[in-house]
């Protein structure tokens, strides 16, 4: 019988001394005599659940008034999701490895932990209030798109290339992490799934070129080069902007995903999931311009802004392929889920169409085997 976790792995489970426990490594003198809490990020999240906590502590100058925890998903197939992919796992190692040199501002975290056999962890965070996350259904304004895409040209710039991320326990490729005829298996029963449902008939463009995404399993995919560390959920809900400077530099949350990566699959995610279609059609040019503008002024070289399109073009179908699998592993009962799903979905059908990406799923699996040999080439060259 699993041993249970000696912490606590629900909102029920909290108690004033494991509060006290958890913040005194950071605030030696505190003492927590009780708390009230409040169920936030409803429909926002989907990995996770999270409680802002008020405290009552004696006051001293320093102390926070309140916290937010953050535990694992209460729905179990959810859990099950993130043991596989190990999605908390990554979030703990990169708020332990590295949140203090990431490049992007994140939240403080005062304690964390983790049990790897039941899927459970907890985690006791800075409040950002008075900041209020984005909006995903809305779609964010110009003005914050072009900070998250400054803000990640540094993250992606900080971590260019660096062997210092292959020697981290956590940080595989998300795409590298289930075997090829697994992942093959699970699309084909996921398309097949969406046609019985008709989960797709409102979005044409992603039913008509889902039949294109199994070729591309003939073989394991290459791996990523250039290589970065990248967030790997880059979407509004999880972009905070101060409401003192709402179009400043923004606080980034929810790394479970991250890892290595490509870094257009975090531009890609954020200029076809997080944006109006219009605005996107308006501005994406200049947004993916100021974007690669800032990773050549952090000191990136050799990779061309033609290289960074064609990776752009080829991450449009690494969206459609994540929003191909099922969804049946994550907790959709909100009443936000369907709204967020086909903003999500809506604006992702357009920007298939803008790209001629089934042009680009045509000849991708015959790119494949070039894709791994140039890698090859230039791992052993390099």
């Amino acid at each position: 019988m699993p041993s249970k976790p000696d912490f606590p792995t629900s909102p029920a489970a909290l108690t004033a001394d494991w509060l006290t426990s958890a913040l005194t490594p950071a605030f030696p003198s505190i003492r927590v005599d009780g708390f009230e809490k409040t169920t936030i990020g409803v429909g926002s999240g989907f990995m996770g659940d999270l409680e802002r906590v008020s405290l009552k502590t004696h006051s001293i100058a320093g102390h926070p008034k309140t916290v937010v925890v953050k535990f694992s998903s209460h729905f179990e197939a959810t859990r099950i999701l993130a043991g596989r992919m190990n999605y908390y796992g990554r979030e703990l190692g990169f708020y332990e490895d590295c949140a203090e040199t990431a490049g992007v501002r994140t939240p403080i975290i005062y304690c964390q932990r983790f049990d790897p056999l039941n899927q459970h962890f907890v985690m006791v965070m800075e409040d950002l209030a008075p900041a209020v996350p984005t909006d995903q259904v809305i779609g964010n304004t110009l003005e914050q798109s072009e900070q998250v895409m400054l803000a990640f040209a540094d993250l992606h710039g900080r971590w260019w290339n660096s062997p210092d991320l292959k020697h981290m326990a956590w940080t595989a490729p998300i795409t590298h992490v289930t075997p090829i005829k697994e992942s093959l298996a699970q699309l084909e029963d996921s398309i097949s799934n969406a046609e019985r449902t008709g989960r797709f008939d409102a979005y044409p463009n992603m039913k008509r070129l889902q039949p294109r995404l199994p070729p591309l399993f003939a073989m394991e995919p290459p791996q990523p080069e250039p290589y970065t560390l990248v967030h790997g959920d880059l979407r509004s809900d999880n972009i905070f902007f101060s409401p003192e400077s709402p179009t400043g530099e923004p606080t980034i949350i929810d790394w479970q995903t991250a890892g290595i990566g490509q870094p257009m699959t975090d531009i890609a995610r954020w200029l076809t999931q997080s944006i109006d279609i219009d605005l996107r059609r308006q501005h994406e040019t200049h947004l993916l311009k100021l974007y690669h503008d800032r990773l050549l002024a952090n000191g990136v070289e050799n990779y061309s802004y033609k290289k960074m399109l064609q990776e752009y073009e080829i991450n449009l179908v690494v969206t459609l392929l994540m929003f191909s699998m099922s969804m049946d592993e994550i907790e959709q009962t909100s009443e936000r889920a369907a709204p967020l799903f086909h903003a999500m979905y809506s604006r992702l059908d357009a920007a298939l169409v803008d790209w001629d990406v089934e042009k680009t799923l045509k000849i991708l699996p015959f790119m494949i085997p070039f894709m791994k040999l140039g890698n090859w080439i230039k791992t052993i060259f390099n």
